[in-house]
């Protein structure tokens, strides 16, 4: 396991270094350079994406199990976590459910409202996707979804489309039930466990049936969206470049369902910044441009990130209870 993600990395880090040589070069680091003093904007400029993640996290607890205080900072801790670890995004996840439970959450509330979060958020970011997709083909002439430019992205839509429906369709058939009961020697999970999965199964079905609740979330998780286009925005604003604000929600969305696809890939490492030089040049941004607003969204990961480790030690690294 370890070399797989050793070879991941390293070929993130290789397709890096590859748009930096082919598509970007010097300029793009210049860009960063010579407006290095401005960059802590894009930390302020995070600051209402976290807070709307976390919003549309906390409301989904049917008890107030922990305070907007706690929500944000382990939202924003586990944000982290799944850029900076080897096996993904996914990864930040747990290190939510972990941290809540730690908390005072029970395992099947914790377990429920994280992935009934996560797949708000999987939605929000198809939404987003979509009417992206749909301005696209209503502004750009000749453009169709066999063209190489956005192939991979109507691929992406599509297993997008697939996995929240399939998932939606397993919360309210309680599909996870119903293989625990079913067929638990093949599975060889003891009692507790499949009781605890059965909890889970029973809180993200009864979750399913809040739909003001959910609705609202997904609203919340939609503005993050937003928000995410307002850093690359802000960033575009620090380097002197004018863009349409149209057009950064389009890079965030694409870039964003791309990332969703290769979850499995450490911060998405190559992978984004391809995704901002392809998405940038067909919007009419030079290669030197996008590959910039790419390393402005991970000096911005370092700057948030950081302190988020931090915090995650000074709070959680105690063996006594934090209240």
């Amino acid at each position: 396991m370890r070399i797989k993600n050793f070879f991941i990395i390293l070929l993130g880090g290789i397709s890096i270094f590859w748009i930096y040589n082919f598509f970007a070069g010097p300029e793009s680091i210049n860009y960063i350079v010579a407006h290095k003093e401005k960059l802590l904007l894009l930390v302020l400029a995070h600051i209402p994406t976290l807070f709307l993640d976390t919003l549309a996290w906390k409301i989904l607890m049917r008890k107030n199990y922990l305070g907007l205080l706690w929500c944000f900072l382990i939202t924003w801790i586990s944000q982290t976590a799944g850029k900076i670890t080897p096996t993904g995004a996914i990864t930040g996840e747990f290190v939510r459910i972990y941290l809540s439970i730690k908390k005072g959450m029970t395992t099947s509330e914790a377990s429920s409202t994280v992935i009934g979060d996560l797949a708000l958020a999987a939605f929000s970011l198809l939404i987003m996707a979509l009417l992206s997709f749909l301005f696209l083909f209503y502004h750009a002439e000749n453009l169709n979804v066999f063209q190489e430019k956005v192939r991979y992205l109507t691929f992406s839509i599509l297993i997008l489309i697939f996995a929240t429906v399939g998932f939606c369709i397993s919360i309210r058939k309680r599909f996870m039930k119903f293989f625990l009961r079913k067929f638990p020697r093949i599975l060889k999970l003891n009692k507790e466990i499949i009781n605890n999965l059965i909890k889970f199964d029973f809180e993200l079905f009864r979750l399913s049936f809040r739909l003001k609740i959910v609705f609202l979330a997904l609203f919340y998780r939609t503005l993050g969206w937003i928000g995410g286009a307002f850093e690359i925005y802000v960033f575009f604003l620090i380097i002197g470049v004018s863009v349409d604000f149209i057009d950064v929600i389009i890079i965030e969305s694409v870039t964003g369902i791309i990332r969703a696809i290769v979850f499995f890939i450490p911060a998405g490492l190559g992978v984004q910044e391809i995704s901002f030089v392809v998405v940038g040049n067909f919007l009419g941004l030079a290669s030197p441009v996008s590959f910039s607003a790419a390393i402005g969204r991970r000096i911005r990961e370092i700057l948030v990130g950081v302190p988020a480790l931090i915090t995650w030690y000074k709070l959680f690294s105690n063996k006594k209870r934090i209240n």
